[in-house]
C-alpha cells in the first residue's frame, strides 16, 4: 500500500479551538447589552436576518470584514443568533472571509472554529479591539459635565423618531449628525449604535436602553489585554492513501497489531466508527481554564483510508504525533507477513 506521509507544511488544521485569560475582568452583561451589533437585513423584503433557534446550519460570510453580526447572554439575543449559553456570552464576528464564533466569561476568550492558530490569535485581538472600544465609549460618556450630556441626550430622543413616528435606522441616523455642528458626535454615534437592536414601533424601548447605557453601565481602567491564548483542540482530516479510491484498511487487523506496538487502542467493529488510538501530550497547560482535564492526542483511522485526529496542542507537537502513527501504519502494510495475510482482503476492497 502507497501510505501518503505529509510535511509540515501540508499539515494543516481544518478548525482550532483556542482559549486566552483576560489581564481584568470584564462585565459580560454590559458586553452582550452594548456591545454594538451590526444588524443585517434581506435586501429585498427588508426583513432581519436571523438563524432559526436549534439548526444545523451554520452563519455564512456576508462580506463585510470585522463586524460583530451577533451576541447572546441568558435573555439577551442581538443579531443573527437566538439560541445561545447561559453561562458565557455568545459572538459571531465576520473576519478573514469567515464567519467566527467567539465566547466571552468574565476573565476569558474562547475562539471556535478557526482554521489556524494565528487567524485565531487575530481574532482575539479584534474581540479586544470591540471590548476597548465599548469601554472607551462608556467611559467617555461617564466624563462629561451632565449639562453637555443632558442637552446631547435631549438631541439623540428628539430625533430617534422619524415623520411617520417610527424609530429610524442608524443609517439614517448617521445622515443626521453629519452637518449638525454643536452636537458632540462621539456621544452621539456611542447611542445612535444601538437603534437597530428595536423595531420601528419601539421608542420607549431604545431610549431606556440609552438611558441605562449612560447610568449603569461601569468601565474597566486602562485597556484590556489577553495573555498568550493555547490551544484547546485542533481537529485534523487526513487522507492516508495517495490514490484513496477502492483501497480499505483493515481494521479488525490493524487493531491487534498496534496494540502489540503497545499503542492505547480500541475497536470494537460493531460500535466505533474506526480504531481508536491516542496517547498522552507533552505540552504543559497552564490557567485555570486547564485544570482538572485530561488532554490527549486522539486519532480515529478508518476503513476507507481516511483518519481524524484531534490534538490540544500547538502544531509542532500534533505533528510528531501525527507522523509516529502514520509511519507505524505505513510499517503495517510493508511488514511481509501482515501483506500476506491482508493481501485476500485488500484485494477484494479494490474489486468493489
Amino acid at each position: 500500500m502507497d501510505i501518503q506521509i505529509l510535511n509540515q507544511d501540508e499539515y494543516i488544521p481544518s478548525t482550532v479551538t483556542m482559549v486566552s485569560s483576560f489581564d481584568k475582568t470584564i462585565n459580560p452583561k454590559d458586553v452582550a447589552e452594548y456591545l454594538p451589533v451590526v444588524h443585517l437585513f434581506h435586501e429585498k423584503t427588508g426583513k432581519r436576518l436571523k438563524l432559526d433557534s436549534g439548526t444545523r446550519t451554520s452563519i455564512k460570510y456576508y462580506g463585510i470584514e470585522n463586524i460583530i453580526i451577533s451576541v447572546c447572554y441568558k435573555k439577551t439575543r442581538r443579531g443573527m443568533r437566538t439560541g445561545a449559553m447561559n453561562n458565557m456570552v455568545s459572538l459571531d464576528i465576520q473576519h478573514g472571509g469567515k464567519n467566527i464564533h467567539v465566547k466571552l466569561s468574565s476573565t476569558t476568550i474562547t475562539s471556535v472554529g478557526t482554521s489556524g492558530y494565528q487567524f485565531g490569535v487575530d481574532v482575539f485581538n479584534l474581540m479586544i479591539q470591540h471590548l476597548n472600544m465599548l469601554n472607551q465609549n462608556i467611559k467617555y460618556i461617564k466624563s462629561m459635565d451632565s449639562e453637555t450630556r443632558d442637552k446631547n441626550l435631549e438631541w439623540v430622543f428628539d430625533n430617534c423618531v422619524d415623520e411617520k413616528g417610527r424609530l429610524v435606522s442608524v443609517k439614517s441616523f448617521l445622515k443626521l449628525i453629519k452637518n449638525n455642528s454643536w452636537i458632540d458626535k462621539n456621544f452621539a454615534k456611542s447611542c445612535i449604535v444601538y437603534t437597530d437592536d428595536f423595531e420601528p414601533h419601539q421608542i420607549d424601548e431604545y431610549r431606556n436602553k440609552i438611558k441605562n447605557f449612560i447610568e449603569n453601565t461601569t468601565f474597566y481602567n486602562g485597556d484590556l489585554k489577553c495573555m498568550k491564548p493555547s490551544i484547546f483542540n485542533s481537529v485534523y482530516h487526513i487522507n492516508l492513501f495517495k490514490n484513496i479510491k477502492n483501497k480499505r484498511i483493515p481494521l479488525h487487523r490493524l487493531a491487534p497489531y498496534l496494540a502489540e506496538k503497545n499503542f492505547v487502542v480500541e475497536f470494537h467493529n460493531w460500535i466505533s466508527e474506526g480504531v481508536n488510538v491516542c496517547f498522552d501530550i507533552e505540552e504543559e497547560k497552564d490557567g485555570v481554564h486547564h485544570k482538572d482535564k485530561e488532554y490527549k492526542h486522539r486519532f480515529t483511522i478508518h476503513e476507507r483510508g481516511t483518519m481524524r485526529q484531534c490534538s490540544p496542542t500547538f502544531k509542532e507537537e500534533s505533528y510528531k504525533y501525527y507522523l509516529g502513527i502514520v509511519k507505524q501504519i505505513e510499517q503495517f502494510f510493508k511488514d511481509t507477513n501482515t501483506a500476506e495475510k491482508y493481501k485476500e482482503y485488500i484485494e477484494y476492497g479494490i474489486k468493489e
